[in-house]
């Protein structure tokens, strides 16, 4: 009896699992969209605004595409600015290891000029440091930036779709008769919000960009007050 029992409830959670399933597979299949195909029947003179939603999405995949090139610049730039970084260490450490031969010697003047070298390849590091920074902060910006455009282009899809649907409904296709005006609207909507909170990334990211940019500006001008000795430029 117990075993009975067992099976009938195992069996009812099987049949639970499997209608569970059924009703998310429904809810796949009244997603938002028709089948282009359709509208091979409706007049031309009636797609104006299909025609419209389509060249947006155009622009928006371009739009993406720009972005993704700016991202791998970005990169490119960051291997740059840490090669430079690595190579104003070494130099930090030669004078370094100048200074030491100087003072060893004794000689003012020379120990005056391995500190004044010293001084001028640190400020070098800083400055190449404050530009991986900046270089660093410039990828998060990019990042941000080809979110955004994946956002509007996903809104641009849904404004096609939603152009679709109503060219279809207009000229009486029965097909989507069964679809909700409502559902493509609501599609619109959310991708409207998803652009949103990406535009705000992006404006978050872009003022980390631009503070980081201003650091190494500022370290940038104070390295190069110097000369190759470490004295400063005369202006």
């Amino acid at each position: 009896m117990f075993q009975a029992r067992r099976r009938r409830v195992l069996g009812g959670v099987a049949l639970g699992a499997m209608l569970a399933m059924s009703g998310s597979g429904c809810g796949t299949s009244r997603e938002a969209k028709v089948d282009e195909a359709w509208l091979a029947r409706v007049p031309e003179e009636q797609l104006g605004d299909v025609r419209s939603a389509q060249s947006e999405r155009r622009k928006a995949q371009d739009e993406v595409t720009r972005a993704d090139v700016a991202l791998k610049d970005a990169e490119r730039e960051l291997q740059v600015a840490r090669h430079n970084e690595e190579a104003s260490k070494q130099r930090k450490k030669a004078n370094e290891a100048s200074l030491e031969a100087a003072q060893a010697t004794g000689q003012s003047a020379e120990i005056e000029r391995a500190k004044a070298e010293l001084l001028n390849s640190e400020n070098g590091v800083a400055a190449a440091q404050a530009r991986v920074n900046w270089r660093q902060q410039s990828i998060d910006a990019m990042k941000a930036q080809k979110q955004l455009r994946e956002r509007e282009l996903e809104m641009a899809d849904a404004r096609l779709r939603q152009a679709e649907y109503q060219a279809l409904k207009q000229n009486g296709d029965v097909r989507v008769a069964e679809m909700s005006e409502a559902d493509f609207a609501a599609a619109v909507a959310d991708a409207q919000k998803k652009v949103e909170d990406a535009r705000r990334q992006v404006d978050s990211q872009s003022q980390e960009e631009q503070q980081a940019r201003a650091q190494w500006e500022r370290l940038r001008t104070q390295a190069q007050g110097y000369g190759g000795s470490g004295a400063p430029v005369q202006q």
